[in-house]
Order: structure tokens, then C-alpha cells, then sequence
């Protein structure tokens, strides 16, 4: 793309981008930050881009950097749980991503999935661990775990 293309869909779009990332996100602050990112990759995009579809592809980086950010929390909630340091209060930043990712789980309506989900991905067991929790195959545990986060994607990111 060119510089007159990125600094039209910069000013055209910009604001349709950060609000879109903050109702993604919940938190204007990464949503502008992402937003930023969202034109930095779009800068360095080497073939041509429909002035159509400009907002489309705005719009996939920007979900993709936001699946980026989700998937960054959980692998480092997942490693904070695994530490064994007594806390005497709660961290501010800790706790938003606690209610971030209640959030997400409360859109998998299919209990069990939900369940294996949580296990999964905020408890950090295997597949074989989780399949001998709730007394299920590892095959089942992947295909509850991909439907699970495939209803996510249809409730949280489109």
C-alpha cells in the first residue's frame, strides 16, 4: 500500500477500528494501542489492497491482534496460576483479566464445555489430565475445547 492509501484509511477509519478493538477488548487503552499496531501492519502489507476492502482487512488484523492479546493473557494466567507465591491482595490488573476471561467462558452455554475449557486453558491440565477429570475421552476433550472456542469466536470477535 501506498502512503496516501494508509493515511486515508487512517483518518477514515481509525476511529471505527479502536471502537470495534474496545468491544472486543473492554479496555480503551488496548484498544488504541492495538489500533496503532492494527495500521502498523497495514503499512508493511506488500500487495495491493482494494480501496473496498480496506475496512475488511482492517478489521481482520485487528481481530487477529486481538485473538493475539486474549491468547498472551491466558498463557500468562495460566503461568501465574502455576506459582506458588501467597498473595495478600488482589492485583488490579489481575483481577480485569479475570473478569476478561469469565466473561468469554460465560459464552460457551454447554456446561461440560465450559467446564473442559476452563480446565484447559485457565487451569493449564493436559488433554489426558482433563479426560481423566471428567471421565471422558481425549478425543472428546479436543472437540469440546474446539467447539468451545469456535462459539467464542462467533459470540466475542465477529
Amino acid at each position: 500500500m501506498n502512503h496516501s492509501q494508509i493515511n486515508d484509511a487512517y483518518i477514515n477509519y481509525k476511529s471505527e477500528i479502536t471502537r470495534y478493538l474496545s468491544q472486543i477488548l473492554k479496555q480503551p487503552q488496548e484498544a488504541e494501542d492495538l489500533t496503532q499496531e492494527c495500521f502498523i501492519r497495514m503499512m508493511n502489507v506488500t500487495s495491493p489492497v482494494p480501496d473496498d476492502r480496506i475496512l475488511y482487512y482492517l478489521k481482520r488484523i485487528a481481530r487477529n491482534l486481538a485473538m493475539d492479546n486474549f491468547r498472551r493473557r491466558t498463557r500468562t494466567l495460566r503461568r501465574d496460576s502455576r506459582l506458588e507465591v501467597p498473595t495478600y491482595h488482589m492485583d488490579t490488573h489481575q483481577m480485569e483479566i479475570n473478569e476478561g476471561v469469565d466473561e468469554i467462558v460465560s459464552h460457551i452455554n454447554n456446561t461440560e464445555h465450559r467446564k473442559i475449557l476452563e480446565l484447559r486453558l485457565i487451569h493449564g491440565y493436559s488433554i489426558k489430565e482433563t479426560a481423566e477429570m471428567v471421565n471422558r475421552s481425549e478425543g472428546m476433550i479436543k472437540s469440546s475445547v474446539f467447539h468451545a472456542v469456535n462459539r467464542i469466536r462467533a459470540k466475542v470477535i465477529s
